[in-house]
């Protein structure tokens, strides 16, 4: 017999343990969890920190999270071969119960990753920057591309109109069609405001063309800029990601004993603050003469703004999105505050802008020149 005492033990460990097994059915503390996240995010190998293209994406997420109130998380991939298990792993999302509303792929180098997961994950939304996807046979993945080209002649013509050398200089990350867009544009724009850098047989013999061939190697970046400061630049366009930096380390290193101003022409975001002495505290003067705007933070928002707060997706070439000068999705930086460019300058850019807008001038998106 068991006792009462005995029976109303056994009862309530029955209730505790009966408890105990509906809290793991219906919470599961040891699998799954609900996903806090909405959108999930693979930035490019350059990494944070970069004052440029993945801190300029992430300023696009920041800005949505605080208009939408979406919640975000990322991986910093440091090689391309990182890429795969980063996008599979928020595509499968092991840990959360829900999948995430969208997963965005920062770079072009991420192209062929991307391809691969969008295929084992077709009921996942993605998205690219800086790289054509073709949508008919990736119906979950929409394309964020820019004309760098556009932005590119911009800060090209202020060269061309400022320079005192009449030899200027390009530093890209890598001899990619991507990049040579900015070359293309940069160098175009300065011949048409500046005939020495335009009417010679040989256009390099005026123009430096470098690359990194990395986008971290702040090193290659100043040593590519220091060889071409020397040579008589005195304006570079920095267009290489986090090892673009090297070129400010260079402009600051030289201008100190150059017999002309020597500039530096930033790239994706505002930099002319980095230009300055202490660009924690950034104040006039700045040897960085403009930045070629590519406005990841505009597409970023863009995308997230379409899907997380209209729960839309669209269809076909739909999932195409162009950011070029006539939506703002390119430009070039003033900041009177550090630097006053003189307004003739300003206005002889701006007519430029205006003529390309309107499709009376075309400029190149490929080196078009003899190398």
């Amino acid at each position: 017999m068991v006792s009462k005492g005995a029976m109303a033990a056994i009862v309530i460990v029955i209730i505790l343990v009966g408890g105990v097994g509906a809290y793991i059915i219906m919470f599961n503390p040891f699998g799954p969890k609900t996903n806090p996240y909405d959108v999930a995010i693979v930035f490019a190998t350059g990494g944070l920190g970069d004052k440029s293209f993945n801190d300029g994406c992430k300023k696009g997420a920041d800005d949505a999270k605080a208009a939408f109130g979406i919640e975000y998380t990322y991986a910093e991939p440091t090689a391309i071969s990182d890429y795969l298990g980063f996008l599979r792993g928020f595509a499968q999302h092991t840990q959360y119960i829900e999948p995430y509303d969208l997963i965005i792929s920062v770079g072009f180098d991420q192209e062929v990753a991307l391809q691969t997961v969008a295929n084992e994950s077709t009921s996942q939304k993605f998205a690219i920057v800086d790289m054509y996807i073709d949508p008919i046979v990736y119906p979950n993945v929409a394309s964020l591309l820019f004309d760098e080209h556009q932005g590119s002649a911009l800060v090209g013509a202020i060269a061309g109109l400022t320079t005192t050398t009449d030899k200027i200089g390009f530093v890209g990350g890598m001899n990619i069609p991507l990049i040579n867009k900015f070359a293309a544009g940069y160098v175009f724009g300065a011949g048409y405001t500046n005939p020495h850098l335009n009417g010679t047989a040989n256009i390099l013999a005026n123009v430096s063309i470098g690359y990194t061939d990395d986008w971290v190697d702040t090193a290659a970046g100043k040593n590519l800029a220091d060889g071409m400061y020397a040579a008589g630049a005195d304006i570079i366009f920095a267009a290489a990601g986090r090892a673009g930096l090297g070129v400010f380390d260079s402009v600051k290193a030289k201008n100190a004993t150059s017999s002309v101003p020597l500039w530096v022409i930033g790239v994706d975001s505002p930099q002319m603050y980095y230009g300055t002495a202490d660009p924690t505290d950034p104040e006039p003067p700045t040897l960085c003469l403009t930045s070629m705007l590519k406005k990841v933070d505009v597409a970023i928002y863009t995308i997230i703004e379409e899907w997380v707060e209209d729960a839309t997706w669209q269809t076909g070439y739909g999932l195409l999105h162009s950011f070029n000068l006539a939506n703002n999705g390119v430009g070039y930086e003033l900041n009177s505050t550090l630097l006053a460019l003189p307004p003739a300058v300003v206005t002889a850019v701006n007519n430029f802008k205006t003529l390309i807008i309107a499709g009376n001038i075309t400029v190149p998106s490929e080196i078009y020149w003899t190398t």
